[in-house]
């Protein structure tokens, strides 16, 4: 039942046997000896492709209400003096987003608490411990199953004294010849300079750095420009630290997004604390 539970839930015989720590031989295995007790064809085969048929859809509904009041059972069986939710984000969004208004959320759910789980990579913890994992992507490549927290606008920035010592910079083409760093890969840069109708005539070179703040820092001393992301350096923009090269208004390109995590049902505070992220203010507190 467990195996047909998470077939169903999943879609996959393959992605239930990954989260049954199993193989996909032992659910395909398992699910064909319950048809065969039940004298009843539950999903329809295409290649790897299953689909729950009428009578796999009716035992789908009963199995996933049977779990979950076993599941629910075992919560309130646990003797844990408060309730913990785990979220996987990267560490400027965390500093520089949720930071700021966890006040707020102490207000609102004294009885829960949150672990922040620090990545850079934080989709890589979907089937970890995480409970919900906050992604940043581009937004053309947001996940289909994933809610949209907060759009980011890219704009080119460096220190006061880097332009000073590199600048003026009358065009956006005369940052091509000039130190530049890149977070992650070169898509920041390469989506800015296109928009400002700028196209490299070679490949970018520059330091790669997966901590958006240590890049920040970066620019803050002077190292190099980048390509920052509104609202989250108003703060920055505000002290001084670092200016605008430029008056672009390019649309958002990039974005973070929220999910549960792959396979889970979510408790009754997993969801809160999700439905709060969702509910927050997409502008950073002045």
């Amino acid at each position: 039942m467990r195996a047909f539970d998470a077939a169903a839930r999943l879609g996959s015989f393959r992605a239930a046997a990954e989260q049954l720590s199993v193989s996909a031989t032992a659910v395909s295995h398992h699910i064909r000896g319950l048809e065969q007790q039940l004298g009843r064809r539950l999903f329809d085969r295409t290649g790897r492709t299953v689909v729950l048929t009428e009578d796999g859809k009716k035992l789908s509904e009963a199995t996933r209400q049977a779990f979950g009041l076993l599941e629910g059972a075992v919560d309130a069986l646990r003797e844990a003096p408060r309730k913990v939710v785990r979220i996987a984000a990267g560490p400027i969004f965390t500093a520089r987003w949720l930071m700021p208004r966890i006040g707020e959320f102490w207000e609102r759910h004294p009885d829960l608490e949150l672990e922040f789980l620090p990545s850079y990579r934080p989709g890589d913890l979907a089937t970890g411990s995480a409970d919900i994992v906050i992604r940043w992507e581009r937004v053309q490549d947001m996940p289909a199953h994933a809610t949209k927290l907060l759009e980011l606008e890219p704009v080119a920035v460096a220190s006061p004294a880097f332009v000073e010592r590199h600048g003026p910079f009358a065009d956006p083409g005369d940052l091509l010849s000039a130190p530049i760093l890149h977070q992650r890969n070169h898509w920041g840069w390469l989506d800015w300079f296109s928009a400002q109708g700028v196209k490299p005539s070679e490949a970018l070179r520059g330091a790669l750095f997966e901590d958006a703040n240590v890049m920040l820092r970066g620019a803050a001393e002077g190292q190099g420009a980048i390509v920052g992301w509104l609202p989250l350096i108003e703060q920055d923009l505000r002290d001084g630290r670092i200016v605008r090269l430029f008056d672009e208004k390019i649309a958002p390109t990039h974005g973070y997004f929220a999910e549960l995590r792959a396979g889970a049902r979510p408790r009754k505070d997993i969801q809160s604390v999700f439905n709060w992220l969702v509910s927050l203010n997409h502008a950073l507190p002045q």
